[in-house]
């Protein structure tokens, strides 16, 4: 049996029919003339019929041409919309996670490879944004937040404890700056951390020099490095206390929000969501 032409030659000759220019359909289809023109003369010579007529450099669709065109045009929009109907089925064997960038970094990403041992066979997609999000057009099972927002009233809550921040910096930087102010490090994406944690504290902190980054994860970084004093989230410095690399001076202070993992079905109600949760309160829990 003869093998059948390409899609992409069948779209190339769909859009260039609906134009009847092979340059509007190149455009359309982020190709060159030249590829649209040899996709349909490979359908012209595996037909062996004139699907275009070529006359003063223009294009006129020919009777059999017009007749493919539109049985080919009604097959390739069933065949996208069951593509994307398969790809936007839920899939139990998969996970789509999405966390907070400095979170996801500092303290889910080191511990993800204990629930997929628990999991084996369940592939875990994650991916890092904060803030809001539309859990149905993302297609995102749980959402792992700082509850600094409002979310959908539709939307399952699972508390995950609340948030304590405090400063911290490496041992030998705290050792040789006792008795000196300190450089304080700053993140872009919550500029008031520094205001926040002395007013939940009612301690201050003297002001030697500042310096700014785009993220949590960049000043804890810097921190880790000696370059000065940064705010810690607890959770995203645990493992770096525990290991030596920060200390905590001043110890934390919470804050007046925690951290949620969103979800849009009821986690009771599905296996997999249920079981990340709980692996991931347990994983709090242990840390606390």
């Amino acid at each position: 049996m003869k093998p059948l032409p390409s899609l992409s030659a069948l779209k190339s000759f769909s859009v260039a029919a609906k134009y009847q220019s092979f340059t509007k359909a190149a455009n359309e289809l982020n190709q060159t003339h030249g590829a649209v023109s040899r996709a349909v003369k490979q359908l012209e010579d595996y037909f062996g019929v004139l699907l275009f007529e070529r006359r003063n450099r223009r294009l006129y669709i020919t009777a059999k041409g017009k007749t493919f065109a539109e049985k080919i045009t009604v097959l390739l929009v069933q065949i996208e919309e069951t593509c994307e109907e398969l790809l936007s089925m839920p899939s139990e064997e998969k996970l789509a996670l999405s966390c907070e960038p400095s979170l996801a970094m500092r303290w889910l990403m080191p511990r993800l490879e204990r629930f997929r041992d628990q999991q084996k066979g369940l592939d875990i997609h994650l991916s890092t944004a904060g803030g809001p999000i539309n859990l149905a057009e993302s297609g995102i099972d749980i959402a792992i937040r700082r509850s600094d927002f409002k979310w959908s009233e539709d939307y399952w809550v699972t508390d995950l404890g609340m948030e304590a921040v405090g400063p911290v910096c490496s041992p030998s930087y705290l050792e040789s700056h006792r008795d000196l102010g300190a450089t304080l490090l700053h993140t872009r994406t919550r500029p008031e951390a520094w205001r926040d944690w002395k007013r939940l504290s009612n301690r201050e902190i003297v002001c030697q020099n500042e310096k700014f980054f785009d993220h949590f994860y960049f000043s804890l970084q810097a921190a880790v490095a000696g370059m000065g004093m940064a705010i810690g989230p607890k959770i995203l410095v645990e493992d770096d206390i525990r290991n030596g690399l920060l200390v905590a001076p001043f110890g934390f202070a919470e804050t007046a929000f925690n951290y949620v993992a969103l979800s849009l079905k009821n986690p009771a109600s599905n296996q997999k969501l249920e079981a990340f949760l709980l692996w991931m309160q347990s994983e709090v829990d242990i840390a606390r």
